[in-house]
Parts: structure tokens; sequence; C-alpha cells
């Protein structure tokens, strides 16, 4: 499947190429857990990511034509 992973802060050298957005050519069926995890992000440390939109959990099963956008917490007032 294609998906598009977008990267911001400190996530973004985990994308091909330090690229802040890339496209990737994935297998079928993976969780954003397994997506993240394929890339070298520490899925124990702390994470947001949005799906398709949506705030994704570490279950949310990703699909062809998705967008991922990863970021970190957000801090503040």
């Amino acid at each position: 499947m294609r998906v598009t992973v977008e990267m911001h802060g400190p996530f973004q050298q985990f994308n091909k190429g330090g690229q802040r957005r890339a496209e990737l050519d994935l297998e079928d069926e993976l969780t954003v857990r397994d997506l993240l995890t394929s890339l070298g992000v520490d899925v124990n440390e702390p994470w947001n990511a949005g799906l398709n939109g949506r705030l994704a959990s570490p279950s949310d099963r990703v699909s062809d034509g998705s967008l991922l956008v990863v970021f970190p917490p957000i801090e503040g007032g």
C-alpha cells in the first residue's frame, strides 16, 4: 500500500531522507504503531499522530492512500 507520512519537529529525522513529507510503499495491515516502529521511532517515547485528519491511536490501522502526520506533544496554555 502507498501511504504519505508527514513528520514534524524531531520526528522528521525518521522519515525517508530526513524529509518532512514522504510517500512510502508499505506492507498491508499495518497499525500506526507498526508503521512508526518500522521507521525507527521509539513508540514508548511521547508522540502524537493524526491519521486522515483525526487523532490517531497506536492501534489504528493504516490503509492505502492514508495520510499520517506525526508531531511531538503540544504543551502550553
